[in-house]
């Protein structure tokens, strides 16, 4: 009896288990398991840059000079224009790689000549961006040793707007900090015995004044803080337009299969009315509520940004200057946004009429839009943590393939003035939508419509009678 028992036990068991543990409910797992796996074999290149070795002299405070062999990030490496050349001047381009900071000195004396040339600098023969540079202007050693802080110009170079380019859009603000701890030293050993000396020139001697080169322009305003506005105001994008492509890929997927469950759909397909009609209704239906979203989407946002920027947080000045960067939703820009969210929907619904045509149940639905929404996550996420561009050229094509991707980099791509991967990113979406309808409108015109469903769908019969068999048996 007690065996009987434990045999149904593991009927029930095995059926629980099969039930639950299918390709529509590995595949999440297995699609988390990979962005966390691999995502850190593609997050740390970005973040520390390659690696390249080099030979240094290093002065000490006694005037010693030794060579050094030493290995270091790609993102060590510092352009250095010095105006002053003077001892505390070349004290500090000496000193730097004692902390980690190679500098090196671009051909150009002009500062945005100099960005442009250290963006595929040649270094030992390999070719190196550097996105920051320090200018040391004249007057820097004679104000210093008037005991008054000075400042240095401090570039930085912005070409995505991912988290590698935060940490790229403060390296010239930390290479500023290193400055100042190395003069710190040189001046406490030359004024440490005064009573009399300020210490907070002492220990901050010098200040940066930041300026920031994008799209070839440049304007004196901090790196970090045009990336903070500029994740600020698209942070919500990528947000928006998940829920809209899942609301609309669940709604029309939904509604042909409640119209195959109800007989709907069979009524209307014996009904006088030519079947390209009943087809061309639901594509123009869900190009229209695509329309009304992106519609919706480009006022509603565009009343958000104007209150974020009119709130006081930032200045004119500020604005302005990021208007001069190309850096603003205006007109062109988010019509760019829309027609991409319009293209977007109009793939998701395209992929979710598919599927509504080969299910027969909202139970089964639900399965095959699960792995759905997960390619749409993908994009999503990633958007949100990282600039798509910056990643290896196979992982980026992978991911452009999703036709989502290209509205939620649809901001971050017109900031950056990629217009051709705009361009491109649009007739992709479009051909893609063509390509769908056209296979939707075969399987419509023929019989395919109704046994499709039944190609698809497993034999629940079989499968029910064959447990409650054994069950029966036992």
């Amino acid at each position: 009896m007690k065996k009987s028992k434990m045999s149904k036990f593991f009927v029930v068991f095995k059926k629980e288990v099969r039930d639950l543990i299918t390709v529509q409910t590995l595949f999440p797992i297995i699609i988390v398991f990979v962005l966390l796996y691999f995502g850190g074999n593609l997050m740390g290149p970005l973040m520390t840059g390659n690696t390249v070795t080099i030979q240094t002299e290093q002065t000490d405070q006694s005037g010693n000079t030794s060579e050094t062999v030493i290995t270091v990030s790609s993102n060590s490496l510092l352009g250095f224009i010095d105006y002053d050349n003077s001892e505390l001047s070349n004290y500090i381009k000496d000193n730097l790689p004692s902390i980690g900071i190679i500098p090196v000195i671009p051909k150009s004396p002009n500062p945005e000549e100099a960005m442009n040339e250290l963006e595929k600098y040649d270094f030992n023969g390999e070719e190196i961006k550097i996105q920051s540079l320090i200018v040391i202007n004249k007057g820097f050693e004679e104000k210093l040793l008037a005991r008054e802080a000075v400042s240095v110009d401090a570039y930085s170079s912005i070409d995505s707007f991912g988290l590698t380019s935060m940490i790229a859009g403060a390296s010239a603000q930390a290479a500023t900090n290193s400055i100042n701890s190395l003069l710190t030293q040189k001046l406490f050993v030359l004024y440490g015995g005064d009573v009399n000396i300020n210490m907070n020139y002492i220990q901050n001697p010098v200040y940066s004044n930041d300026y920031t080169y994008l799209n070839n322009k440049t304007e004196n305003v901090s790196a970090v803080t045009v990336l903070s506005y500029v994740s600020s105001q698209t942070m919500f994008i990528p947000i928006i337009i998940m829920v809209l492509i899942l609301m609309a890929t669940q709604m029309l997927a939904g509604s042909i299969v409640n119209e195959k469950t109800d007989k709907t759909l069979e009524t209307i397909m014996t009904a006088p009315i030519n079947r390209m009609t009943v087809l061309l209704a639901k594509i123009l239906a869900a190009a229209l509520y695509a329309i009304i979203c992106a519609a919706v989407y480009m006022i509603s946002y565009n009343k958000f940004m104007d209150s974020m920027s009119g709130g006081g947080t930032y200045s004119k000045d500020f604005i302005a200057s990021l208007e001069n960067f190309g850096i603003t939703f205006n007109v062109m820009n988010l019509t760019i946004i829309g027609a991409q969210l319009f293209l977007s929907v109009l793939c998701g619904l395209a992929i979710s009429m598919l599927i509504g045509m080969m299910i027969e149940d909202i139970k089964t639905l639900q399965a095959y839009l699960a792995p759905i929404m997960f390619i749409v996550m993908i994009p999503y996420f990633l958007s949100m943590l990282l600039d798509i561009n910056t990643l290896p050229t196979i992982a980026k094509v992978i991911i452009y393939i999703i036709p989502f991707t290209h509205t939620f980099t649809a901001a971050s791509n017109i900031f950056a003035q990629n217009y051709t991967l705009i361009a491109i990113g649009l007739i992709y979406q479009a051909i893609f939508v063509v390509i769908l309808l056209t296979i939707a409108i075969k399987i419509f015109s023929s019989d395919k419509l109704f046994t499709l469903g039944q190609i698809m769908k497993k034999k629940p019969g079989k499968k029910n009678n064959s447990f409650l068999g054994k069950l029966l048996n036992k």
